[in-house]
C-alpha cells in the first residue's frame, strides 16, 4: 500500500465512493422512482402471491431452479477468477516477466512489483465479495424453494396466509438484491482491471461504469417496459 501514489489513492477513493454511493442511491433513494430493482421486486412479490394460489407449482419450482442456476454459475465463475488472481500473484512474486508485459500495454505507466501486487490483492478482495454475494443469493433462493414447498395444497376454500406470502416474497426480493450486488461488483471490477495499467483509467472507468449502470437501471428501455407492466 505504501507504493501507492497520490493519484492511485485519489482514483481508489473515487472508485469506492462511486460504487458505494451508487449502490446506496439505487437501493434506497432510487426506490422512490422507477428503476429496475424496484420494478422487478414488485413482480417477485406478485409471483409469490400467485404461486400460493397455484396448484400444482411445478412451473414455480422450475423458475426458482433457473434463478439458482444463474447464481451457481456466477459463484463457480468467481471461484475460477479467484484462482486466476492467486496464480497471477504467484507469477508476480517469481519474476519480472509480468512487469515487462505491463510496460508494453497502451497507456501503461511505470509500476513496481509491490504496487502491482497491491492492486491485484485489492482486485482479488473485490471478487471475494462478489463470491459471498452470489453464494448468499443461492442460499436465499433455496429458502424461497422451501417456502414454496411449504405452501398449503390447493383446496376449494383456501384461506390466504399473508404472512407466509410476504415472507416468501421478501426472501425472493433479498435473493435478487444479493445477486444484483454480486453483478455490480463485476461491473466495478472493470475499473480495477484498468487500474493495473494506469490510475487515470481507474478514475475514468469508475465514472463511465457508474453512468452505464445508472442508464441501464433507471433510463433504459427495459425499465420503461417493466414500468408499463
Amino acid at each position: 500500500m505504501n507504493a501507492f501514489s497520490a493519484l492511485d489513492w485519489t482514483g481508489l477513493a473515487i472508485w469506492l465512493l462511486a460504487w458505494l454511493g451508487y449502490s446506496l442511491y439505487a437501493e434506497r433513494v432510487g426506490a422512490r422512482r422507477p428503476n429496475l430493482m424496484a420494478s422487478v421486486a414488485g413482480f417477485r412479490r406478485t409471483w409469490m402471491r400467485e404461486a400460493y394460489h397455484r396448484d400444482p407449482r411445478i412451473a414455480d419450482v422450475a423458475l426458482i431452479g433457473n434463478l439458482m442456476h444463474s447464481a451457481t454459475f456466477f459463484s463457480s465463475t468467481t471461484l475460477l477468477v479467484l484462482g486466476a488472481s492467486f496464480a497471477l500473484l504467484g507469477t508476480i512474486e517469481r519474476g519480472s516477466e509480468v512487469l515487462e508485459v505491463m510496460k508494453t500495454l497502451p497507456f501503461a505507466t511505470q509500476v513496481s512489483q509491490d504496487l502491482l501486487e497491491s492492486k491485484v490483492v485489492l482486485l482479488t478482495l473485490l471478487f471475494v465479495y462478489a463470491f459471498l454475494r452470489f453464494t448468499w443469493s443461492l442460499r436465499q433462493f433455496n429458502l424461497v424453494n422451501i417456502m414454496v414447498g411449504a405452501f398449503p395444497a390447493q383446496r376449494e376454500r383456501l384461506v390466504e396466509d399473508d404472512r407466509m406470502i410476504d415472507t416468501a416474497g421478501r426472501l425472493n426480493e433479498l435473493a435478487g438484491l444479493n445477486f444484483t450486488q454480486g453483478l455490480r461488483a463485476y461491473y466495478y471490477a472493470v475499473p480495477m482491471l484498468l487500474w493495473l495499467v494506469n490510475a487515470w483509467l481507474l478514475l475514468a472507468g469508475s465514472l463511465v461504469i457508474t453512468g452505464v449502470l445508472y442508464y441501464m437501471e433507471f433510463r433504459s428501455a427495459t425499465v420503461r417496459a417493466l414500468g408499463a407492466g
